[in-house]
């Protein structure tokens, strides 16, 4: 996937009249890439397309909201990331954590999923796939992210 992408999901995070439209031509492009780079990598045959697609589509389906709530994190991360509050960076982390939780139990769900209608190998190239597109997205957004900085704090 390329890094613009995530970077435009950043960027659009401060701006209020192009936001959403910046950030739906963001998610476009990831959900592309992220269909791009499964289909090369599966080596599915034209049997285990039609069993495969189908099944992907619904995972991208609950990746995208996914990713909603991601951005919905970000752009309150955004607003306050110098000048972060206690009450902020605690709503932060929650939603992180539960981000992350979420994205666990799907990864679970659509490899049982996939693993009854495809086999175990299958479902698991393509957790492993997944995984990889995942995990670069995640260090894009980790290079773009600023590390907050104190504001008001009850600990102080």
């Amino acid at each position: 996937v390329p890094p613009v992408n995530e970077k435009t999901v950043w960027m659009a995070s401060n701006v209020s009249m192009a936001q959403q439209e910046l950030i739906e031509l963001a998610r476009q492009d990831i959900r592309a890439g992220r269909t791009g780079m499964v289909a090369a990598s599966m080596d599915l045959s034209p049997e285990q397309q039609d069993v495969f697609w189908p099944i992907y589509r619904d995972y991208a389906d609950e990746q995208e909201q996914l990713l909603d709530r991601r951005i919905a994190m970000l752009q309150q991360f955004a607003k306050r990331w110098d000048n972060m509050d206690d009450e902020t960076a605690n709503s932060i982390a929650e939603q992180s954590f539960a981000i992350q939780r979420s994205r666990i139990e799907r990864r679970e769900r659509y490899f049982k999923r996939m693993s009854e209608a495809l086999g175990p190998v299958l479902a698991a190239r393509f957790l492993q796939v997944d995984g990889q597109i995942s995990t670069l997205l995640d260090f894009e957004m980790v290079q773009l992210t600023p590390l907050l900085q104190p504001g008001e704090s009850s600990s102080d």
